[in-house]
């Protein structure tokens, strides 16, 4: 057999090298993902994924430090745990199902305490990935070993450039299972991507180390037994606390960076991964650099001594580049086009920012653990030098991710915990440059390093941190701070996002985390209510309406804490378990005061700081009503909550007749992952509806079982406290309440169908993650959902909800709701057709110009005048108003009795309003039908009736649910140019109707 030549084989193994760091990487990515699942997304999981992780790295590291010693061919032992992690990559997700369904199912309920639950789940999530973590520790020391046993005299070009290749497919890696493996394939896909390449590394390294490693002597291999004791070597005492500070201060870097950075571009996913992949590149140049110069130094520990102080520097000037950042993003956002090449072009200015931030002091972490390895080599430590180098600082890394979480954010926040981050690597930059000056020479240049040291601190405190910028929310609307005269009364770092409660002139007060609000209340009594306040109260009053004995109720997400204020003051409710996942909510809520103290004061009040889905898990008893209020979709974790997984998940902790209820943001999000959601939703409930609480939220109320209660508003308005909490919102009927809904389960499942091609958002298959920020970025709205209620509200009355207020029913006070003010303006125009006002609008005043002098023969001039006028003011009022309303304007009209004669376009046209606001199908079908087939003599009459013609035909076959015959129909429709545009969505929906009920 050929023998390979010295420089090919090298080549080669660096080459696969490449590919080794590019699957544990997507390891780490996903199993990220899938871990946060389990443990959920409080700060204690983050930190346990990655200590997991991290700790099972240095075990093996640490192992085979000593095991590998006595091993004759590493690189085939290289390739033989590559295989076995391969193995394992494969198997990974069938077993993750079986024991997450095991533990929710029977392990949690059976134990029951919250000590023994937090226990039990940190155990289960360790052994999942322990031993591939294990084995992932022991890959780098086998290959630096192999293949300086096969090379030796250039140790430092040797892990300078492992380190690299490994980091740079590490990097690669990262972006890969975000951009394309996830949206493509999943986490199963990922996975098994994962597990066969590394089948292909293990393959090629095999072939690679056909020929044995050199022979060498036990001591170079092996190293002296005392010199290699903590106790008995000063030297290595130095270098492995060195490399765990090092690694320690690295990690913490990295998760301050990334909270820093969620403020300026958003908390997505996409996000995540770019300020990942930039970190992870940082190192890799750095082992690239390092290289030559390992070998050639004649002090690595000096060396490494000035790498960690360049290291704390530049840790310290990417505060100067980050107070730069928002304003970046900010001429990003309104510089860039919103569209998906706009959005493209965001996250390449993403991740240009995360490099100017990251790059820098990530260059030099990857330069030190090569410097510190080389030291001990030289100092005849032996291979084993490498993995315990490796271990150290990787243990140092868990040490960082805690003490960066649970320690340094929560009690100094970021600014002054990246300080103390960059203060330890300054530290120990100058304990080594002042280990090595022996003379005056060295002397100087230490007294210039703790010079530089002292510099970079005083100019770094004094970069200003202002909480006005960083919760502008910048990367929603390009705004670089809060609007003039707005003032942070609360501003914290928590364990899991930066918390603001901030005052604006007005009166109101929003909360926000990592600059995106996601409540705001107005506190003055003289000023009407925000439009997020009806949301947050109807999330408690819409199932509280429905059920008749909501005993115990469960709300997922503290917000404000108006919803569990709300459903407080019913007097029939004996608990409410609020879980929140981040302290510095719970906290900053506080200064909503008056408008949310039940949530803190009342005794059935629990505020639980926890994960959801395990908190429930471990609940002996279930609840009457479940409520979850997640923030929006697009942001990093929070999709799970709108999940395949989740909604199978509530019903199991309901009781008997239980409601759960969904809040949905129908806007940073389009009408296909709306469709995502849905169709995850609704095979989990018997039924369902909807409600839209103001311009743009959804409340979806839902039983597993049977049939959704009856909504009887009067219910809970009859009760003091909940009826002035409603008619502070102007709501002081229950017509109002009821006047809100929008949707049916018929209407829910037929817009789940409009997108076909669109998956199903799950646990596995995140689409929301990964698809939601690009909807945030263009700003688009779910526009089916939120035309239901006004173009598309005959739709409703056809299916026998949703009808106008009655005339006796005065509209609210607040005109939140979109009808509302459509409502009130429809009423306002019928009068103004009767004659019962004296002024009139410019609708009215198109409508009656045509007719005041129409005894003659009708120009077509005079004519489209008319049709154009009817049209008008018809789209504005019909469908707002009930039909005993519309007489005299619509029925039996009375405002052209002086006209002799009308055109029959005029006639026919008058005939179809009249139809439709007398709410007769079989007229609306008839003369529908009549229109198509005759089509009118004026051009122009086509396009402003044929919609009213078509919908007649759809809404007579929905009213009879005649549901077959609405494809002939639709098929028929879909062919006409000159339906008005507004008819669009109700044909979408019958589609959706079509196609649902058909199939069934």
């Amino acid at each position: 057999m050929k023998k390979s030549s010295p420089d090919s084989l090298r080549t080669g193994l660096f080459a696969i090298f490449v590919l080794s760091g590019f699957a544990g990487l997507i390891y780490q990515s996903i199993w990220s993902h899938y871990l946060g699942l389990f443990l959920g997304h409080a700060a204690y999981a983050q930190a346990l994924v990655l200590a997991i992780f991290m700790g099972g790295m240095a075990i093996g590291a640490a192992w085979i430090a000593r095991a590998g010693q006595r091993w004759r061919n590493l690189i085939r032992g290289y390739a033989i745990i590559e295989a076995v992690i391969g193995v394992l990559g494969l198997l990974f997700h069938t077993l993750f199902t079986s024991v997450a369904a095991f533990s929710y199912d029977t392990l949690i309920p059976a134990l029951g305490e919250p000590w023994t639950v937090n226990l039990a789940r940190w155990l289960i999530a360790a052994a999942l990935i322990l031993p591939q973590t294990v084995l992932l520790g022991m890959t780098f020391p086998l290959m630096s070993g192999g293949l300086i046993r096969r090379f030796s005299g250039s140790d430092g070009h040797t892990l300078g450039g492992l380190y690299f290749t490994n980091s740079i497919g590490a990097a690669i890696g990262a972006l890969v299972a975000v951009f394309v493996l996830l949206p493509s394939i999943g986490l199963p896909g990922a996975m098994t991507v994962a597990g066969v390449m590394n089948f292909v590394v293990a393959g090629l390294a095999w072939w690679l180390a056909r020929e044995p490693e050199p022979e060498i002597s036990s001591r170079s291999t092996l190293g002296d037994n005392d010199t290699q004791k903590l106790a008995k070597n000063p030297l290595l005492r130095v270098v492995l606390f060195s490399t765990a500070l090092s690694g320690a201060a690295s990690f913490a870097y990295e998760i301050i960076w990334i909270r820093m950075l969620s403020m300026a571009v958003g908390s997505t996913m996409h996000a995540f991964e770019l300020m990942l992949a930039s970190f992870i590149a940082g190192i890799a140049f750095g082992g690239l650099w390092v290289r030559k110069r390992a070998d050639t130094t004649d002090s690595p520990l000096r060396l490494a001594g000035w790498m960690q102080v360049f290291m704390g520097v530049a840790a310290l000037a990417s505060l100067a580049v980050y107070a730069n950042t928002f304003a970046w993003v900010g001429w990003l956002m309104q510089a860039l086009a919103k569209t998906d090449a706009g959005y493209s072009v965001f996250n390449l200015g993403t991740a240009t920012i995360a490099i100017a931030i990251m790059l820098p002091a990530a260059f030099f972490a990857g330069t030190t653990l090569p410097l510190f390895t080389v030291a001990l080599l030289r100092s005849g430590q032996g291979e084993r030098s490498i993995g315990r180098v490796y271990a150290w600082n990787t243990l140092g890394s868990i040490v960082g991710v805690f003490a960066a979480i649970h320690l340094l954010i929560p009690n100094l926040g970021l600014k002054l915990s990246l300080c103390i981050a960059a203060l330890v690597d300054m530290g120990i930059g100058l304990v080594l440059l002042r280990m090595h000056a022996s003379n005056q020479r060295d002397m100087l240049r230490f007294g210039i390093g703790a010079a530089l040291v002292a510099v970079a601190l005083i100019v770094a405190v004094r970069i200003p941190f202002d909480p006005m910028t960083v919760a502008s929310g910048v990367f929603r609307h390009g705004r670089t701070s809060l609007h003039t005269g707005a003032e942070v009364v609360y501003y914290r770092d928590g364990k899991t996002t930066s918390v603001a409660a901030i005052s604006s002139p007005d009166g109101t007060i929003q909360i926000a985390t990592n600059g995106k609000t996601d409540a705001s209340i107005q506190m003055r009594d003289d000023l009407p209510a925000t439009p997020d306040e009806p949301t947050m109260v109807l999330a408690g009053a819409l199932p509280l309406a429905m059920h008749s004995a909501p005993n115990r109720v469960g709300v997922i997400g503290f917000g404000s804490g108006l919803t569990t204020h709300a459903l407080l003051a019913d007097k029939r409710v004996q608990s409410v378990d609020t879980i929140e996942i981040e302290k510095a909510m719970i906290e900053g809520a506080r200064a909503f005061g008056p408008r949310v103290h039940r949530a803190y004061e009342d005794p059935r009040s629990r505020i639980v700081i926890d994960d959801a889905k395990s908190y429930f898990s471990g609940q002996r008893s279930k609840y009457d009503i479940i409520i979850s209020e997640p923030s929006n979709p697009w942001i990093s974790g929070v999709g799970a909550l709108f999940s395949k997984e989740f909604y199978e998940f509530v019903p199991r902790h309901l009781n008997e007749g239980g409601l759960f209820v969904q809040w949905v943001q129908l806007y940073e999000i389009d009408d296909a992952l709306v469709s995502s959601i849905l169709k995850g939703l609704t095979p989990a409930f018997s039924d369902y509806a909807a409600w839209l609480t103001n311009s743009y939220d959804l409340l979806i109320v839902a039983t597993p079982k049977g049939q959704l209660p009856k909504l009887n508003p009067s219910t809970v308005m009859s009760q003091d406290a909940v009826r002035i909490d409603l008619e502070r919102l102007g709501i002081s009927r229950p017509e109002h309440i009821q006047f809100r809904q929008i949707a049916d389960a018929r209407v829910l499942r037929a817009i789940s169908k409009t997108y076909p091609q669109q998956r199903i958002n799950s646990d596995f298959h995140p689409v929301l993650g990964l698809e939601a920020p690009r909807a945030r970025f263009k700003a688009v709205t779910a526009q089916t959902l939120l035309t239901l209620p006004t173009t598309n509200r005959p739709l409703m009355e056809a299916l026998q909800f949703g009808m106008p207020l009655a005339a006796k029913v005065p509209t609210p006070a607040i005109q939140h709701f979109a009808a509302d003010k459509l409502t009130l303006q429809a009423r306002m125009l019928v009068a103004e057709v009767k004659g019962d006002l004296a002024s009139y609008s410019p609708s009215v005043i198109m409508l009656l110009a045509p007719f005041k002098d129409c005894k003659g023969d009708w120009t077509e001039a005079q004519t489209r005048q008319a049709g154009a006028g009817i049209a008008e003011v018809a789209r504005q009022t019909i469908k707002f108003l009930p039909a005993d309303a519309l007489q005299g304007v619509w029925i039996k009209p009375r405002w052209f009795q002086n006209c002799t004669s009308l055109p029959r376009d005029l006639t026919r046209a008058l005939a179809l309003m009249d139809a439709h606001a007398s709410r007769s199908y079989e007229r609306m079908a008839s003369l529908g039908e009549d229109w198509i087939h005759h089509r009118p003599e004026n051009p122009y009459m086509a396009h402003f009736f044929d919609g009213y013609a078509w919908s007649g035909l759809l809404l007579e076959k929905i009213s009879k649910a005649q549901w077959s015959e609405l494809p002939v129909i639709l098929e028929q429709m879909d062919k006409v140019e000159t339906i008005h545009p507004e008819f669009g969505f109700l044909r979408k929906i019958a589609h959706g109707l079509a196609q649902e009920n058909t199939h069934k």
